[in-house]
């Protein structure tokens, strides 16, 4: 059984999305991984979640109707919720930009649709694992590789005459 901190507590994870079969699917995963696993089906929700209880990790999806992932990070730095819950982004979304966005506003992996469900309990066992300074490293790295992506992106994206 995975611990965190306290050698009797069973980590939290809430899984932000708003397919509900995609919800299924995680939450299955990542109980099966010995987490607890709480869920979200919007923005709205989720930053309900993070007002009540802090869970170790959120594993959020940026597209959703209402109050999107974006939102909820920029929310979620903006209000102080959850500052030591760590945060999973799983999307569908490619754009480096967005990558840049999701790590700006306090993101700590970025990971595309769709994942081997092996991939994501590992991902979220390691990004629990991830001390402060190893996380902000992680992050500044992703930064610098989505704005370098981005950069060569547009450099050799045909021009409109």
């Amino acid at each position: 059984m995975l611990m965190v901190g306290d050698a009797n507590r069973v980590p939290t994870v809430l899984v932000v999305d708003d397919d509900a079969s995609v919800r299924g699917l995680l939450g299955y995963v990542l109980h099966d991984e010995g987490y607890e696993v709480t869920e979200a089906a919007d923005g709205d929700e989720a930053l309900q979640q993070l007002i009540m209880a802090a869970p170790d990790c959120v594993v959020l999806d940026l597209m959703m109707p209402k109050v999107d992932g974006i939102e909820v990070l920029r929310r979620r730095r903006d209000q102080g919720l959850a500052t030591r819950s760590r945060v999973l982004v799983l999307t569908a979304k490619t754009d480096p930009q967005d990558a840049v966005w999701c790590w700006e506003l306090g993101a700590d992996e970025f990971l595309t649709k769709p994942v081997d469900p092996e991939r994501l309990a590992r991902e979220v066992r390691q990004l629990l694992a991830r001390t402060t300074s190893e996380l902000r490293h992680r992050r500044e790295v992703g930064l610098a590789d989505a704005r370098e992506r981005d950069r060569l992106e547009q450099a050799f994206s045909p021009r409109d005459p």
